[in-house]
């Protein structure tokens, strides 16, 4: 790759790394890495998901845009129409990964279409675009098959991200993963919570929870309200991906 840095961008890179690894570790990326990445390379949105593509199942979705923060974790928020997951499935630059075993570089939508193909794909005509971005560039993370883990930059109408810009990941990428790999703690649950939490992840219904057990179906609800209310989250979905996020 021909393209370099200047020194001027070559600190901003390590107030970026610096920053994620003094700020406090979400599920997704530090907040301050963000804030500090949409400086280097200019955006209108920065997101950090993780999907179950094959499923069609988010995991975790983290916006950053214009400043404004939300984390979901799991389907607090619901799950997208099957249509929107079998639109993503048919999007080359979501599927390059997984399809070439290339974790290492950053792709561009432009990678892959021109304009006019991009258009008529239903991803971007039915989803992007309604959203306002006409640019992406996107970073993969390792994974277990069929999940989807990347930051992705997004921007409007202009200038599409440049070689400079995919150098840029490229270099932070090792960064990144390392810092991604810092979780937050679960809240304070007690010992039955934590176990009635890792029977959700795995699946179990109340009644089979209560077998397993051997409590009541009554006591198992208490337990999960109880969780929804230490953690903040209101689904089990939502509480068994901060079991697997922790």
């Amino acid at each position: 790759m021909s393209e370099s840095l200047t020194e001027a961008e070559l600190r901003l890179l390590m107030e970026v790394v610096e920053a994620g690894r003094r700020d406090e570790p979400t599920a997704g990326l530090p907040w301050a890495v963000l804030d500090r990445l949409a400086v280097l390379v200019p955006v209108e949105a920065i997101s950090c998901p993780e999907f179950d593509l094959p499923r069609g199942r988010p995991m975790l979705d983290q916006w950053w845009e214009g400043g404004v923060r939300t984390l979901t974790i799991g389907d607090e928020d619901g799950v997208d129409a099957p249509e929107y997951w079998e639109s993503l499935r048919q999007f080359e630059p979501c599927t390059y990964p997984e399809r070439t075993g290339d974790l290492h570089t950053p792709v561009r939508w432009s990678d892959f279409y021109t304009r006019a193909q991009l258009r008529d794909t239903a991803h971007y005509a039915d989803y992007r675009r309604t959203e306002g971005f006409e640019h992406g560039l996107h970073l993969a993370f390792p994974a277990p098959p069929g999940v989807v883990r990347r930051v992705s930059l997004w921007r409007g109408p202009g200038r599409d991200f440049s070689e400079r810009d995919r150098l840029v990941l490229e270099l932070l990428r090792p960064h990144l993963w390392e810092i991604r790999g810092r979780r937050p703690g679960l809240p304070k649950l007690t010992r039955r919570e934590q176990e009635v939490l890792r029977l959700v992840d795995a699946g179990l219904g109340n009644p089979e929870i209560a077998r397993e057990l051997v409590v009541s179906v009554a006591t198992v609800r208490k337990h999960l309200e109880h969780i929804y209310d230490r953690t903040g989250v209101r689904t089990r979905g939502a509480a068994a991906a901060l079991m697997r996020h922790s």
